[in-house]
């Protein structure tokens, strides 16, 4: 299946201690979407205080891999204007093609609470809301917080939601299961989501 991946990537300071198991973790991530069958695009948005995007609509085969150039964490987390600004933006990217992707998947990954946007929660729930109705994907990592609950409000539901251990064995293991389930979603069109075994991986990285 065609796919767009929007990935919306934490780079507040806390993330500097997991920064290189991070950059590896989302480097393979592109190289396993890259082996996929089926055309795809990505989009990456970076964030701390300020939100940052780093490529659009790129052809995952001419995406670039992150580097300790690239991603520099630093400040505080401005989640909900990065999570808004993804949405908007890949709505407006879409809107811009003469063909929609018959996959679209936001993936947010972060490793605090909200502390530093302008965007309050509700708008942000609704746009989560009305997207999810059009057949979008929505999968939110979080670590240091339970992220089922931090998902769920924002209307994501428990199977779409992972608390990630807060080490470089949590970021690497966290990617790989949300590039699992993108690879269910493309070939076969919907996957459970984040399954026990995903779960107990972040545990036994504690």
């Amino acid at each position: 299946m065609d796919a767009h991946i929007t990935f919306v990537l934490d780079s507040s300071g806390s993330m500097h201690s997991i920064a290189d198991d991070t950059i590896g973790g989302f480097n393979a991530f592109l190289d396993e979407q890259r082996a996929e069958d089926g055309a795809a695009t990505v989009s990456l948005f970076d964030f701390d205080d300020r939100v940052s995007q780093v490529y659009r609509g790129m052809d995952l085969r001419e995406a670039e891999n992150l580097t300790r150039a690239t991603y520099t964490p630093g400040g505080q987390t401005a989640l909900h204007d990065a999570m808004l600004q993804a949405i908007t933006d890949t709505e407006q990217l879409l809107a811009e093609r003469d063909a929609t992707p018959e996959t679209v998947v936001i993936v947010v990954l972060t490793d605090g609470q909200e502390n530093a946007s302008q965007t309050p929660i509700k708008p942000l729930r609704e746009q989560i809301k009305a997207k999810q109705t059009g057949g979008w994907e929505f999968l939110f990592i979080g670590a240091n917080q339970d992220a089922v609950l931090a998902a769920s409000e924002f209307g994501v539901t428990r199977d779409r939601a992972l608390t990630m251990d807060h080490s470089g064995d949590g970021a690497k293991s966290a990617i790989e299961s949300t590039s699992r389930i993108i690879n269910e979603i493309r070939n076969d069109g919907f996957s459970d989501g984040y399954q026990d075994a995903d779960r107990d991986r972040q545990r036994d990285a504690s």
